[in-house]
């Protein structure tokens, strides 16, 4: 544009000097020079305001341009600002997916888990009762056993009585035989000494008769004596029989009372709550100790060990006040035994130490600690004329019980599996066993403690009639 504008510019300049170059042309050619001098002019004046118009037009163009690039630019911008706010929508949104995957997939692991421990629960419920199964099974076959054994031992004892009856009857008939003959001969020997002294002395012939009368009187006697022999013979064999018949009464008693506390054990665990372990192996069947021939009571070798088995009465507080539990301890001589359980040895420690403050605040009794009822395990007696004395300990003071001479009791002896003694120790408010200490062994813990659990009783006597077994009422230990 501005090129054409120098060139009407140049034309028009010279459209002037042409027009003052010719002097003598005429009005009408110089008229027609100014008025192309003035439509140059013009054209010029136009394309000047065309070239201003367009140089205008381009600057408002350039700055729509700019405008429209700003406004590019932020639409850009907001694009960006937008697709940064989405990306991030979206990750978030990944993560939250994520999350809730991860969340699935750990409550899908508990359930899996949980379902995995019901199905081992079962498995170990169904275990145990196949187990508790079989061994009710072997328990019944063991009941059964022991009451074939049972029934084995009444026959030998009847076929035992039958046989001592028969020779108590062969032994009293030949004594009878053996004095028939004695008398026989004697009879005998008097007629050949009267047929000879007949002759000789006529005077002793009455002497003679009342000699005679008096045998006869004697033999009639010794007759009666024989009948009644054979007759108290027969009444010992009623008796006998008797005797057999209690005796199996009373094994027949304490088998039920064994099955019920079995019963109850395996309904507490199927083991003994207190001491854990299985039951004690069976021993084969003996004779009861009031049918065994008499032992020797003479004391053993001193010192000597005895496991001593105690029942204690709760010591009173004020009037109608009972204190439920006590702390049991055992004084031999000068120290004291304080237990450690049915398998461990007792610990023994000085009279002042056992029952001195430091003891009384901490250890007190150990496991016997609130019981009424306590084992001590190897006690030493060191010689015949050794005592004992239970102790009771408080806090405040000691209820000392009575002292009572200590020795070991050797009618004890174990039995199908059960501790019997014939001799408790009996002191006020309290009650022991003094067992040896190789038929505690023997007997075991379980033996021990049903011991307990039934009262310590006194075996039966074979020359008591009216014997009668006393279980005491004791807390469960």
């Amino acid at each position: 544009m501005r090129a054409a504008a120098i060139t009407l510019s140049c034309m028009t300049a010279f459209a002037v000097s042409l027009a003052l170059s010719r002097p003598v042309a005429a009005d009408d050619d110089h008229a027609a020079a100014r008025a192309l001098a003035e439509k140059f002019a013009r054209a010029a004046e136009n394309s000047e305001r065309a070239a201003k118009a367009k140089k205008e037009a381009q600057e408002k163009a350039k700055k729509a341009a700019a405008e429209a690039a700003k406004k590019a630019q932020a639409e850009r911008a907001r694009a960006a600002a937008a697709e940064a706010a989405r990306r991030k929508a979206e990750a978030q949104r990944a993560a939250d997916e994520q999350e809730m995957l991860r969340q699935a997939r750990a409550e899908a692991e508990a359930r899996r888990a949980a379902d995995q421990r019901r199905f081992e629960e079962q498995s170990r419920r169904e275990a145990e009762q196949e187990k508790a199964r079989r061994e009710a099974e072997q328990e019944k076959a063991r009941l059964a056993a022991e009451q074939e054994k049972a029934r084995a031992e009444a026959a030998r004892l009847a076929r035992e009585a039958e046989a001592r009856r028969k020779q108590n009857e062969q032994r009293a008939e030949e004594a009878r035989k053996a004095e028939a003959a004695r008398l026989a001969r004697e009879v005998e020997e008097k007629r050949r000494a009267d047929e000879r002294a007949s002759a000789e002395k006529a005077r002793r012939v009455e002497a003679e008769q009342r000699a005679k009368e008096a045998e006869a009187q004697r033999l009639a006697a010794e007759q009666r004596a024989a009948e009644e022999k054979r007759r108290a013979d027969a009444a010992r064999a009623k008796l006998e029989a008797m005797r057999l018949e209690e005796v199996r009464r009373i094994a027949e008693k304490f088998r039920l009372a064994r099955e019920a506390r079995e019963r109850a054990r395996a309904t507490r665990n199927g083991t003994r709550n207190s001491l854990g372990g299985p039951p004690p192996p069976l021993e084969t069947s003996k004779p009861a100790p009031w049918n065994l021939e008499p032992k020797s009571t003479h004391a053993g070798p001193f010192p000597e060990r005895v496991t001593v088995l105690l029942i204690v009465e709760p010591r009173r507080y004020g009037f109608a006040h009972i204190h439920r539990t006590a702390n049991p301890v055992l004084c031999v001589g000068g120290g004291c035994y304080i237990s450690s359980g049915l398998e461990h040895a007792a610990d023994y420690m000085s009279r002042w130490k056992a029952l001195g403050p430091i003891n009384s605040i901490g250890r007190r009794a150990g496991p016997c600690r609130n019981q009424l009822t306590c084992v001590f395990r190897n006690v030493e007696l060191s010689g015949p004329s050794a005592t004992m004395q239970p102790i009771d300990m408080g806090f405040w003071h000691h209820d000392r019980r009575d002292i009572k001479k200590a020795q070991a009791d050797r009618s004890c002896e174990v039995i199908a599996g059960r501790l019997f003694c014939a001799k408790p120790v009996i002191g006020h408010r309290y009650r022991a066993w003094i067992v040896p200490e190789s038929i505690a062994a023997k007997a075991g813990a379980d033996a021990l403690e049903d011991a307990l659990d039934d009262g310590l009783p006194s075996a039966r006597s074979a020359e008591r009639e009216d014997w009668l077994a006393n279980v005491h009422a004791l807390p469960t230990r």
